[in-house]
């Protein structure tokens, strides 16, 4: 009698069962990973706005932020009115880690490959459009001024939408009130 070379049906199913349990067990986790890496951009990015905010509010001088789709970066500033245009003065240190507060999105260590995926600047103010920069007056109210004339425009919307191969995260901050949450 001749042996074939092969599996039977029992070792088979053996093993599929095997590769099944092992799927079911870290299938979870792999899925878990791009949305905790997106709340953790997320977090990040609101930090740098609501940081803005309250340095403006606690010195009396503009701060702001600029968020740059081509280099994934955002970065948190003390504004200069008296130039034409408007203009970054001084990049603040980041109380955390007593670096400037600048940051690339996709540099992020606890959330690489994370990006910034707005197709349009983030900040659109009324009367003049879209702008990549949001400025805080001295009461923490969002607006864009020309340094030309003063003259003060009203953020009519705030979106910093940030994505990843498995979804998506928005920062918003709204107007008059400069608040910002995470969804």
């Amino acid at each position: 009698m001749r042996r074939e070379n092969g599996l039977s049906l029992i070792e088979l199913s053996t093993i599929v069962a095997i590769l099944g349990i092992i799927a079911i067990v870290v299938a979870p986790n792999l899925s878990t990973v791009a949305p905790k890496k997106l709340d953790l951009a997320a977090q990040r990015v609101a930090e740098a706005v609501r940081f803005a905010r309250s340095e403006a509010m606690r010195s009396g001088e503009h701060h702001g932020l600029t968020i740059s789709q081509v280099t994934q970066e955002v970065t948190v500033g003390k504004w200069d009115l008296t130039t034409d245009p408007v203009s970054v003065e001084a990049i603040p240190h980041d109380p955390m880690s007593r670096h400037a507060f600048r940051f690339g999105v996709d540099r992020l260590a606890a959330a690489p490959g994370i990006r910034i995926t707005n197709t349009t600047d983030a900040f659109l103010y009324a009367d003049i459009g879209r702008r990549r920069s949001l400025i805080f007056d001295p009461q923490g109210v969002p607006v864009w001024v020309l340094g030309s004339n003063g003259s003060t425009y009203l953020l009519e919307e705030g979106i910093i939408r940030l994505g990843a191969s498995r979804g998506q995260r928005t920062v918003a901050i709204a107007p008059l009130t400069g608040r910002v949450t995470v969804q």
